[in-house]
């Protein structure tokens, strides 16, 4: 019963190489699309561009009514994700909502006369078959992608689904403003029954269970453990309330947009439609961002300047309904203040559901899905209800203080974000924010990998020495290892900079002199080491070219012997050899670092340490760093 771990290797190449991922990706693009190819239809039924009628509830209605079945659903649909054949359940919520679709113009009429809700009271039924679709969507990606591009999987979901949704709203306002409502809602039908086909060719790699400890089958039992699960894992816990936080957020503003666009800029249904567009536009911005970014961009640290970004568009957009323009300028104003927010928005919820899928075991995968639902939803019908329940008057001249309440929302919970994952750091706020922003720098702009695993101790007196072939190489190293700070030997000039001399006594660099003789800098590293400190050193003493042969230095050996630190070799390769230090930062590289086996040093130290010891000692250490040299062919 239980959905399966895959036995099968993880599918290698590109995402769009990946079959399985490509017929997922259309299927939900096309999925998304059926679920606003009716909303300018929806409204057109209560003749919504009529200023006299009140617009911002409607829309608010629309959403709340849509997404309360998600709330009251989503724990038996994750439960359901978790026991049935996940693509199963996603054909048959399809094939349900094109059934509903067809008869949608019949519902409505039935309904209309129920009170101000009963327009909308059908968006319940097809709520309900989406609620079902969503948690075995989530659940199944991390079975048919590789780990290492669920951030990238995510932000092409996020952005085909965004593509659609912009088709779709554009097409509803044509529709609306030119057909029946019926017309739009017979094509709703199609586009489910292609999202269905699209699933249906779906093949999953064959699969074992992963019910091997004999997890139980009472349904009661099994949704009570998906709550514990969420409920005792903190990361979990933090992750749902930052989607919970957007998913309230989210709806205050796009039941806004309406209003806004009618009042402020004076537009038509197709200009509702557009600033739609414009979110659309600004969620597949931030989605390639994110697919282009990678694994470059911690998903935690993608969170945080993500609810930044989305303070900032929409103050841009609060902006656009209080500045004393003309209104064609304002609503320029406004769309660069959507798409910013949408841009910010995208990266906040692709890296949130990529940490969610890392973080929770394939078993209770479909169930924390259905808690995620039923929490971001639950936020989402707090706002809309808020808006759309209670028969307010003239909420359309609230709406710009909506929005700047919206704008310090996400601006305070980005600063909390910030604080609490600095706070959370291995080696202070500061020196956690420069790591994060070195790994960042080093994956994304240098294209470093670390190759194989890292060696260096997680405590204790440690020098770590490489070769050397520009100057961005401690950098490399220091990203290869962020468990761990690493202090330099740098040279004492550079210390003179401004900035430079920030980071450098941030991360307790060590400055020696050229001359060589630095006896100050040599006890400076000396009782570094023995404070049980990592320490960072090339042993070739400068820069070389790929071809020059030098000789090494004995600073290594001798620190190592005289205070009994262990001695980690790494090897950089992939670098663009510049002895220029600005260029050699500029400048990408496709760096690589390998880092070996602790360097036994401990025939020397039984010896006298005489200059033959410590330069014997010298050629172990550096044979041992060019041995992790990868061979020739190798393409780096």
């Amino acid at each position: 019963m239980g959905n399966p771990v895959s036995d099968t290797p993880s599918p290698r190449g590109g995402l769009l190489r990946n079959g399985n991922f490509v017929l997922l990706w259309c299927a939900y693009g096309i999925s998304a699309m059926g679920d606003h190819l009716s909303e300018m239809a929806i409204l057109k039924t209560q003749d919504a561009v009529n200023p006299a009628v009140d617009v911002t509830p409607l829309t608010a209605r629309m959403s709340f009514m849509f997404f309360l079945p998600f709330f009251f659903l989503a724990p038996v649909a994750g439960l359901i994700a978790d026991r049935l054949p996940r693509r199963v359940v996603m054909i048959a919520a399809d094939v349900a909502r094109g059934l509903i679709m067809l008869g949608f113009a019949g519902l409505i009429a039935w309904t209309e006369h129920w009170g101000a809700w009963g327009p909308f009271m059908p968006l319940l039924l097809v709520g309900a078959f989406a609620g079902l679709f969503a948690p075995a969507r989530s659940a199944l990606l991390p079975t048919v992608v590789r780990a290492d591009q669920l951030v990238r999987a995510n932000a092409m979901i996020a952005g085909l689904g965004i593509i659609a949704t912009m088709i779709a709203v554009t097409i509803s306002g044509y529709l609306a403003e030119h057909y029946h409502p019926q017309v739009a809602f017979r094509l709703d039908a199609v586009t489910f029954a292609l999202s269905a086909s699209f699933l249906t060719f779906l093949r999953l790699p064959v699969v074992r269970s992963d019910d091997a400890g004999g997890r139980a089958h009472a349904p009661l039992r099994e949704l009570a453990d998906g709550f514990r699960y969420a409920l005792c894992h903190r990361r979990v816990l933090e992750l749902l309330a930052v989607g919970a936080l957007v998913w309230f957020c989210g709806p205050l503003v796009n039941s806004v947009i309406p209003a806004v666009v009618r009042d402020v800029y004076g537009g038509t249904y197709l200009q509702m439609s557009a600033y739609r567009a414009y979110l659309g536009l600004g969620f597949i911005l931030g989605a390639i961002t994110i697919a282009t970014l990678g694994n470059a961009l911690r998903s935690e640290i993608a969170i945080t300047w993500g609810l930044f970004g989305i303070s900032g568009g929409i103050a841009v957009f609060a902006a656009s309904v209080y500045l004393p323009m003309a209104p064609e300028t304002l609503s320029r104003i406004g769309a660069v203040g959507v798409v910013m927010a949408g841009l910010f928005a995208v990266a906040v919820m692709a890296s949130f559901n990529a940490l969610l899928q890392r973080t929770v075991a394939d078993r209770f995968r479909g169930r924390i899905f259905g808690v995620k639902e039923l929490c971001c939803t639950g936020a989402l019908l707090v706002a809309t209800g808020a808006l759309g329940v209670p028969r307010w008057t003239n909420v359309d001249r609230w709406v710009g203080k909506i929005l700047i309440a919206v704008a310090v929302i996400t601006l305070v919970a980005g600063a909390v974000t910030l604080f609490v994952r600095l706070g959370r750091g291995l080696h202070g706020r500061q020196l956690t924010f420069a790591q994060n922003l070195n790994e960042f720098l080093a994956k994304f702009w240098w294209r470093f990998r670390r190759i194989g695993a890292p060696t260096v101790p997680r405590e204790g007196a440690v020098i770590i020495t490489a070769n050397h072939t520009c100057s961005a190489d401690p950098l490399f190293l220091s990203a290869g290892v962020m468990y761990r700070a690493i202090s330099f030997m740098v040279a004492a000039e550079y210390t003179t900079w401004p900035i430079v001399r920030y980071v450098l006594s941030l991360v307790e660099c060590i400055p020696v002199k050229r001359d060589g003789r630095d006896t100050a800098a040599t006890k400076s590293a000396m009782r570094h080491l023995r404070a049980g400190k990592a320490l960072g050193i090339f042993i070739e003493g400068r820069i070389v070219a790929p071809t020059e042969v030098v000789r090494p230095k004995d600073g290594v050996a001798m620190l190592a012997l005289k205070t009994g630190a262990q001695v980690i070799p790494a090897h950089i390769s992939g670098v663009k050899y510049n002895d220029n230090v600005v260029w050699g930062l500029i400048a990408r590289h496709r760096a690589r670092v390998r880092y070996g086996s602790p360097v036994d040093l401990d025939e020397f130290r039984a010896k006298e340490q005489s200059r033959e010891v410590v330069r014997a000692a010298t050629k172990k250490i550096y044979a041992a760093i060019k041995a992790l040299a990868p061979p020739p062919d190798d393409g780096e």
